[in-house]
């Protein structure tokens, strides 16, 4: 069973349950994988987050129960798990552009189709054939950083973390964290949440018994294994199509198991290299 058997697993859990109220846990749980690391899989290879994906066909369904006209709207809203009537149509406006009754009333019906696995399969992906891979283990670590939240929904992480490592790098925060081990900088993903969520953690590897400034967080990292990636470039987009390959394309292919822990960007002089500038992601393995 490849990755593409677990996310089709998991789109015929999710369609068998439209109605029912289950959670980004059960989801990942009948897809046989970890639900921290199962969203990042789904979310780069289908393009869409779990709780997005489940969201999207419950409001088309409903769209299609207002069409028949059988039930009531609060009925339909409940049906879907939308808690009251304004919850549901917020939902249903954000999608659609317009209110349940208007859409009950119109011709033009948008619909957000099953996904189909075998089109995931084959569809072109981002080329890493420059993206360069060795597998290294290290020890437990501490970093001491600046924290910040975003979530993968709309895409809005990809937003957030330029920005994010931009207010780090123009307030030169990195003067503030003392005894720092070298030079480099990291970013850590860390504490996702059901709805895709999660902290990023800017900073830089400091000496065991460093004292926290004020703003800052400190963040352990167990020992572990790692697939670490080298990806040239020094680009916003370089780094986003590093981790859209590693997600979208060479985990679903290779067979590599992920480890439960945080993954992390790293970023040392070779950043800032005129001639060939990388950086590195490093990726917890079984």
């Amino acid at each position: 069973m490849d990755y593409y058997d677990h996310i089709e697993l998991a789109i015929r859990f999710m369609e068998k349950n439209l109605t029912e109220n289950i959670r980004v846990e059960d989801v990942s749980k009948n897809a046989f994988q970890s639900r921290w690391y199962f969203q990042r899989i789904f979310r780069y290879v289908t393009g869409y987050s779990v709780y997005t994906y489940l969201k999207k066909r419950r409001l088309t369904e409903a769209g299609n129960d207002l069409i028949l006209g059988k039930e009531k709207i609060i009925d339909i809203a409940l049906k879907y798990h939308y808690a009251t009537p304004e919850s549901f149509l917020r939902a249903f406006r954000s999608e659609y552009g317009v209110n349940p009754s208007d859409f009950r009333k119109s011709s033009d019906h948008i619909n957000f189709p099953r996904l189909a696995i075998e089109p995931l399969r084959n569809k072109v992906r981002i080329d890493g054939s420059q993206i360069k891979t060795t597998v290294i283990t290290k020890n437990e670590f501490i970093l001491i950083g600046k924290p910040h939240r975003t979530t993968m929904q709309k895409c809005q992480n990809e937003k957030d973390i330029p920005k994010f490592w931009g207010e780090f790098m123009g307030n030169a925060l990195m003067e503030s964290i003392p005894n720092r081990i070298n030079h480099s900088l990291m970013g850590i993903y860390t504490n996702w949440d059901y709805a895709e969520n999660f902290d990023v953690i800017i900073g830089a590897q400091v000496k065991s018994d460093t004292k926290i400034p004020d703003g800052f967080v400190i963040h352990r990292m167990k020992p572990a294994k790692y697939m670490v990636f080298t990806v040239p470039g020094n680009t916003n987009e370089d780094i986003l199509n590093g981790w859209k390959y590693i997600y979208g394309t060479w985990m679903p292919n290779t067979g590599y198991e992920r480890e439960f822990s945080d993954d992390f960007d790293l970023f040392d002089d070779r950043f800032q290299s005129n001639d060939n500038p990388e950086s590195e992601i490093y990726i917890p393995i079984q």
